[in-house]
């Protein structure tokens, strides 16, 4: 059974929260959003507690309770103020219970320390240490971690009163913290990226670029744009592995898209693994994948004007596009692309359009193809030739040997179509090589048209590599001319997989997997299917991506559980569950929870939902009054001080993150759970119609029609389809719905109180249109 859990919020007996956040109003909310599992809060207050002791009903032996089919746990949120080191630390927790009987020993012991009945989450005056050996005297089932451990007050690792570790926060107690609330791995330079304009190095990939991915759960072939563009210099060992088929400097953390090694026959799911994990054992490197182009019956000539010429005119003569036989034109073309070139001769007005080749019987296949197509072709020797200023016209953009290359329009085709086009060019450009004459190469002197045919083979369920053949200078053989331009040879492979195993690097000493010592920039991206289309040396491979939240940078982080909570003060959907927990149990059950968190369980814990830490109130740096936000670089360059008024910045969450980082952005470490950055509902549409008013009669009726059609919120969010989303609302929320989605949105980033700002469109970005929430409870 699926959970999805908000455990940390607040009753209507804290301050500033909403009069409707009593258990009626927090099992709507609840329903709306998509949670069936909430936290109760404040079970310290005793009016609350006497409410939740009359409507909640246990749920026999599992430590949770039920109302209206929505599940409840009992949570509270205590705050520690005591002096450490001088100085006055401010430190809230969110605590768990297993049932009222050891809420009530809670609430007792903590009464000597503070006034419960003063808000629903109390002050207390003893340190966090104190309060966790007060709780575990009284039951190790209860569960206690820091909440919002980043915001700059009020938290553990917080800049105003926290700590520089959660080991100094909770000293000898720290043995006892399973969890902490955060509400907030790469490739080497010459490692290159395949996109649907060809192959391009990390640093040259934008955002607008759609990048070569494989959807892991059909093995099909997708292009997508990055959610985020990583790099950074980078220290320490990197892994290097190098065989015949592949060819890979990355960071240890970085996850290798492999299989392991099959016990039968039936191949075993792709799988994305730290490379440190693989080192020196068996791996399987998927090559293929399976592409689904487009099917086309023809090929448009394009139109052209065509110059007279008679002596005594100079005008132009129109001539209309032509519609070609789609498969008679790759025929044409893959052959013409290995073997063909255009001529002009300007005195006679000549165009021609010329094939050469030694091989009388492809001439004449060539032939009666482009007599078919309408053309009049005449034989001359070893070479076939057509004068039409229209063909002409078309394929003199192609350029010469060095230059040539096959458009977008044709790798766009559909596999069979394909197969026609590079049928025929291996027909010209072709070798066979190899005992059995199995082996297929070809040869190029254009860069363009090297990588084009690495992207052709991945798209016919092949792999292909190259190999530098001759050098400007070189002597070609047999001829003896003095070459002038680059050459390579591409290697064709029908095997779809590679196997590496540890005795291959014994048997073969070209082949190499060790770590080696790297000082330098590190790149990548992210991607939704989360494997990439590589290549290094001209080796191409299938291989993860990088998706790092901030708290995987610090390594004292790493035996902690990472938990995503809303710390909501009212019951609307853009507010409780905004952060959530997804859990897959047998049935529900607070000890099995309590397991998965103590034990970092990876398959049982799916995944949090988070917002993006930009989006939050104190992302950046800066001064809410003076309207100044800076990043953590700009405001240590000004010593942390207001440019405006010349008092100390609100120092935000990344500015902290990178005082107490020990490793550079991208790390993820071998336990880490997965994420998935939302935006509540309301407010996208908000963003997508341009209406400032969050809460205005047309968001809400948007907002309707998605609920009433799919059920509740996270289901829009997190599942319905685009053509799905669009037969309910506009294309403009169905596209900004499916870009949070996939992480395709950037933000003016918060700081000092102030959300951050979603930008949907980049022009939007450049203007800074800034839109304004009406303030009230609902915002809490």
């Amino acid at each position: 059974m699926r959970l999805i859990c908000d455990f940390h919020i607040h009753s209507k007996y804290s301050r500033a929260t909403s009069k409707e956040m009593d258990i009626d109003g927090i099992a709507k909310g609840a329903k709306l959003k998509g949670l069936n599992l909430v936290g109760t809060g404040d079970f310290t207050f005793p009016l609350w507690l006497k409410e939740l002791k009359e409507k909640l009903k246990p749920i026999e032996d599992a430590g949770l309770f039920e109302y209206e089919a929505v599940y409840f746990m009992l949570t509270c949120e205590v705050a520690t103020y005591f002096s450490y080191g001088g100085k006055l630390k401010r430190i809230h927790h969110v605590i768990h219970a297993p049932s009222f009987e050891i809420v009530e020993q809670i609430n007792e012991a903590l009464a000597k320390y503070g006034n419960l009945k003063a808000d629903g989450r109390p002050i207390l005056n003893l340190s966090a240490s104190q309060l966790v050996e007060i709780l575990m005297e009284i039951s190790k089932d209860i569960l206690i971690y820091p909440s919002h451990a980043w915001t700059p007050w009020m938290s553990c690792l917080g800049s105003r009163s926290g700590f520089d570790s959660v080991e100094e926060c909770y000293e000898d107690q720290t043995k006892n913290i399973f969890a902490i609330e955060t509400g907030l791995s790469c490739y080497d330079p010459e490692t290159e990226v395949l996109t649907e304009n060809g192959w391009k190095k990390f640093w040259e990939v934008t955002q607008t670029d759609k990048i070569c991915t494989l959807n892991r759960k059909t093995e099909t072939i997708e292009f997508q744009n990055p959610t985020k563009i990583y790099h950074y210099n980078y220290r320490g060992k990197m892994y290097r592995i190098k065989t015949s088929r592949v060819d890979l400097l990355v960071t240890p953390n970085h996850k290798l898209a492999i299989r392991k090694y099959p016990l039968c026959k039936k191949p075993s799911p792709i799988k994305l693994i730290r490379a440190d994990e693989r080192f020196g054992k068996e791996k399987i490197f998927k090559k293929n994948g399976e592409w689904i182009g487009k099917e086309k019956k023809y090929f448009i000539l394009p139109a052209v004007k065509i110059p007279h010429g008679s002596k005594h005119y100079s005008g132009y003569r129109k001539v209309r596009e032509k519609k070609l036989p789609i498969k008679l034109w790759l025929k044409f073309f893959g052959f013409w692309i290995a073997e063909g070139h255009t001529t002009r001769n300007k005195k006679y007005g000549e165009y021609n359009v010329v094939v050469s080749n030694n091989d009388q019987n492809l001439l004449k296949e060539m032939k009666t193809i482009l007599e078919k197509m309408g053309f009049k072709p005449y034989l001359w020797k070893n070479q076939l030739r057509v004068r039409n200023f229209q063909l002409w016209s078309y394929l003199k953009q192609f350029g010469k040997a060095h230059e040539k290359f096959v458009p977008k329009n044709i790798k766009e085709l559909s596999k069979s179509l394909l197969q026609i086009f590079f049928d025929y060019y291996i027909k010209g450009d072709g070798h066979r090589y190899g005992r059995s004459m199995k082996g297929l190469s070809a040869t190029t002197s254009s860069p363009k048209l090297r990588d084009d045919l690495q992207e052709i083979a991945l798209k016919l369920g092949m792999s292909a590599y190259w190999k530098p053949a001759l050098k400007p200078g070189d002597s070609t053989f047999p001829s003896g001319h003095k070459n002038k331009h680059h050459t390579w040879v591409v290697y064709f492979i029908r095997k779809n997989e590679h196997r590496v195993h540890p005795a291959g690097f014994r048997k073969n000493k070209k082949w190499v997997e060790r770590w080696v010592d790297y000082r330098g920039k590190v790149y990548c991206v992210s991607v939704p299917n989360k494997i990439i289309y590589v290549r290094r040396n001209g080796i191409p491979v299938w291989c993860g991506n990088s998706d790092p939240p901030m708290n995987w940078r610090l390594s004292s982080l790493d035996r902690f559980t990472l938990l995503s909570n809303s710390d909501s003060h009212s019951p609307w959907p853009w507010r409780l569950g905004r952060e959530a927990n997804v859990f897959e149990v047998k049935k529900p059950s607070y000890w099995e929870i309590l397991e998965i968190v103590k034990k970092k369980d990876k398959r049982r814990f799916l995944f949090t939902i988070e917002v993006p830490p930009s989006y939050g109130k104190y992302h950046f740096d800066g001064h809410r009054k003076c309207g100044i936000s800076l990043h953590p670089k700009d405001a240590i360059k000004l010593n942390n001080i207001c440019p405006k008024c010349g008092k100390k910045l609100t120092i935000g969450v990344l500015h902290r993150v990178e005082e107490l980082a020990d490793r550079e952005e991208g790390f993820v470490p071998k336990n880490a759970i997965p994420f998935k950055s939302l935006l509540p509902l309301y407010e996208i549409i908000s963003f997508a119609l341009g209406i400032e008013q969050l809460y205005s009669k047309k968001v809400l009726e948007e907002h309707d029609k998605l609920i009433g059609k799919f059920g509740n919120e996270l289901n829009v969010l997190l599942n319905a389809s685009k053509e799905e989303l669009e037969k309910v609302t506009s294309k403009k929320i169905a596209e900004a719905i499916v870009k949070v989605r996939e992480g395709r949105v950037s933000f003016i980033p918060g700081y000092d109180g102030v959300y951050g700002k979603p930008v949907f469109d980049e022009k939007v970005e450049n203007k800074k249109i800034k839109i304004q929430f009406q303030k009230s409870l609902k915002d809490f």
